[in-house]
Formats: structure tokens, C-alpha cells, sequence
């Protein structure tokens, strides 16, 4: 299989990019060799911002840990499976809340130095362990009514379910419940709490059969999540009234890259998901036979609603097209004109605030976040994703409150 059409793997160590950029044949841009990259004095590092959701709710978060007992960890062959995951609501009263940060910070150090590496940015650039998002750690959530919908994420290979939070706390605002999970020791870094942090393994030949291995990782992973959900002990766990709100008979997924194939695999074998939404994670050539699972999404498409949104950084690949034209009642296609890879994760909002400050070519920028003006896109994606999620999962007669 060639992915070639991803064009970065920001944030994950050396070994792990070397790793990942056999199994997948990605060349990463490399630093520039025109300027000599120095370091910036920490006082003049750059807290760059999130964009402000415009949803009519304040936004809460509330941090868990899961262990799943039924399964040993298959990355390292020991002890359950850890996960962690973040749950965004609608909030009554943030007032005198702190703001969740974006990342943990044992995260957001180890992400800080591979970014200055990869992207070529000034050591010490950026604090990123000190920007923050706009949901309160948790607050009271909004009372309604109704049960509220839930919807799932799930982050790009080797990333952070932080780097989609623009779209998520726009949903959140909105009056939805989502769930945002790492895929412990694939992700860049994972605080597991309790002073743990899972950081990439790396061990595997990188082929076709290691990344469809760690997809179906990431497909339990997601059962596991819904599973979960549905406990009493986890529902006691957030913050209160909070679980009695949670409808799971209106539960959709959407996720960035691979986050995307995993939402549509899970939907394949789930039904318990109604609908599901691939950002940028499609555009690739037809599955050998090393990844059966997605020969047999395409083969046997989907009876439920799921779209496609792709960059125009690069051609369009043909499983958009087999999976929409094996599910012609389900599946749909779409593409953003002057977008990238990254243009569909929080990058698409903080790169252009970094742009003159680390002096970052034109060419670099576009081959991450695309042409097109990163405001617009940002707008037009929050306005697909919570429109889709709106026709899928408000059903006549409910809303989301």
C-alpha cells in the first residue's frame, strides 16, 4: 500500500518516524539548510491560540484512564491494555475553572523537540505545553433535557487526540458529547497518569502487514472505548449528571488520516456507530492482500452514513471512489480546494501563527496546511463536520440540546 500522500509525521521520535516512513514510503520535507536554525531565549517562546468554538454551550473536559482486563497490551506483551481518553460536553459554568491544556506537558516536551527537528522550527519556538484550549477541566456540564449524541475520535497515526480539538470543542459547543482517545504506545506520547507516559514502540518490520496490525489495534481500542461508556463505573467517573446524559443509541466517529480509517473499519464491524466521518485518511491505492480488513470494507461496503473529505494536495486515490461506488445509498465524497494533509487538524489554525516567527517558507507551509486561507478552512470544516453529525444524529424530534 502507498500512503504517499501524507506528508508529515510531526511529533514522533526518530526511531518511530524511521519506522513508519518504510512501512508507509513517506519522505518528510527536511529542515531548511539555507538558515542556520538557532535557539530562541525561553522568554520570547510563542504561545500560539485555538480558535474559539462558536457553539451556543462553554465547553468542559473531563480526563479519564481505562484499562481494559480482557486484553494484554499487544504492543508491549504485558499487563492490560491502558487508554486514555478525554471527554468534551456541554458546560453550564466554567467561571473560575482552569482551561485544559492542549497537551499534557510530559507530551508536549517530547512533541516540542521533534518538532524543531522535523519542521526545521527554532529550538524553544513555541511553549507548547502552554497553550491552552477553551474547555474548563471539569466544569458542571449544561443540563438538558434530552439525551445528548456522542461521537468518537480518533487521531492520525503516530499523533495526538489533542491535535484535533478545534473540531471538537466546535461540537462540544454545539451539544454534543465527544470522545477523544489516544492508541496507547502508537501515539507520539500518552499520559497514562499516575507520573506514566506510553511513548511510541517502535518494534516491527514496518510492512503493510505491521500497519494493518496496528489498525486493528486501533479498531478494539475504539470497542473497547463504547464498551466502556455503557459502565457504571465509568459514567460515576465524570463529572456529575454528566453520565446520564450520554445517549449511545445516537453514537457517531469521525478521526484525521488513519483516524478516519478507523472510524469507517469500526463501522464496518460495530454497529453500534450510526455514522462516520474520514478526514484526508482515504486517498490511497487499492489494499493488498497484507490488509484484509480494508479489501473487505471495500468489497462489502457500508449500510450506514459515512463521508469522505479529502485535501487536493495530491491526486485522488481510488478506494474513495470503489468504497462510494460499493455503497452508492451511504457513502459520499468530497474534496476542499486549497487544503493539505494537516489542513484537517488543529495545525491548519496554529502554523500560520508561526509563520513569520520561524520564518517558514512558502512551500513548507503549503505542503502541510495547504494554499487556501487557514480561517476559511477552518470555518468550512466545522461547518461539514457538525452539519454531517446534525443530519445523522439529530433525529426528527431530538436534538442535541
Amino acid at each position: 500500500m502507498n500512503l504517499r500522500r501524507f506528508p508529515l509525521l510531526i511529533g514522533l521520535s526518530a526511531a518511530a518516524v524511521a519506522l513508519l516512513l518504510v512501512g508507509l514510503g513517506l519522505l518528510p520535507p527536511a529542515p531548511s539548510t539555507a538558515r542556520t536554525v538557532r535557539p530562541v531565549p525561553a522568554a520570547a517562546a510563542v504561545v500560539p491560540l485555538l480558535p474559539a468554538p462558536t457553539g451556543r454551550h462553554p465547553v468542559g473536559r473531563a480526563d479519564l484512564g481505562l484499562t481494559d482486563r480482557q486484553r494484554t497490551d499487544p504492543f508491549t506483551r504485558r499487563g492490560p491494555r491502558e487508554l486514555a481518553i478525554s471527554v468534551w460536553y456541554p458546560a453550564r459554568d466554567t467561571a473560575g475553572r482552569p482551561r485544559a491544556p492542549w497537551m499534557p506537558p510530559a507530551v508536549a516536551r517530547g512533541f516540542a523537540s521533534n518538532a524543531a527537528r522535523i519542521l526545521g522550527l527554532p529550538t524553544g519556538l513555541v511553549d507548547w505545553s502552554a497553550v491552552r484550549t477553551h474547555a474548563a477541566v471539569d466544569a458542571p456540564p449544561a443540563t438538558s433535557a434530552r439525551h445528548r449524541p456522542v461521537v468518537l475520535y480518533s487521531p492520525g497515526l503516530g499523533t495526538s487526540r489533542s491535535w484535533g480539538t478545534v473540531l471538537v470543542e466546535e461540537l462540544a459547543s454545539s451539544g454534543y458529547v465527544v470522545v477523544t482517545l489516544d492508541h496507547t504506545y502508537e501515539a507520539l506520547g500518552v499520559d497514562l497518569g499516575h507520573g506514566k507516559i506510553a511513548k511510541a514502540v517502535t518494534a516491527g518490520s514496518g510492512t503493510d502487514e505491521e500497519l494493518a496490525r496496528r489498525m486493528r489495534v486501533r479498531t478494539a481500542d475504539t470497542a473497547f472505548v463504547l464498551d466502556a461508556l455503557a459502565r457504571p463505573s465509568t459514567r460515576r467517573a465524570l463529572p456529575a449528571g454528566l453520565g446520564a446524559q450520554l445517549d449511545l443509541d445516537r453514537i457517531g466517529m469521525f478521526g484525521h488520516s488513519a483516524g478516519g480509517i478507523t472510524a469507517a473499519e469500526t463501522m464496518a464491524r460495530d454497529p453500534r456507530l450510526d455514522a462516520g466521518l474520514d478526514l484526508d485518511g482515504f486517498n490511497v491505492t487499492p489494499a493488498r492482500r497484507s490488509w484484509p480488513e480494508l479489501d473487505r470494507l471495500v468489497r462489502d461496503g457500508l449500510d450506514r452514513p459515512f463521508q469522505m473529505v479529502g485535501s487536493t494536495a495530491a491526486p485522488a486515490g481510488e478506494l474513495p471512489a470503489r468504497l462510494s461506488a460499493g455503497s452508492p445509498a451511504s457513502v459520499s465524497v468530497r474534496r476542499l480546494a486549497g487544503t493539505a494533509h494537516y489542513s484537517f487538524s488543529d495545525f491548519q489554525a496554529l502554523l500560520p501563527q508561526l509563520r513569520d516567527r520561524a520564518d517558514l517558507s512558502g512551500s513548507r507551509t503549503a505542503r502541510l496546511i495547504g494554499t487556501a486561507a487557514p480561517q476559511a478552512v477552518v470555518h468550512r470544516e466545522r461547518e461539514i463536520v457538525t452539519g454531517f453529525f446534525d443530519r445523522h444524529l439529530l433525529r426528527p424530534g431530538r436534538t442535541g440540546g
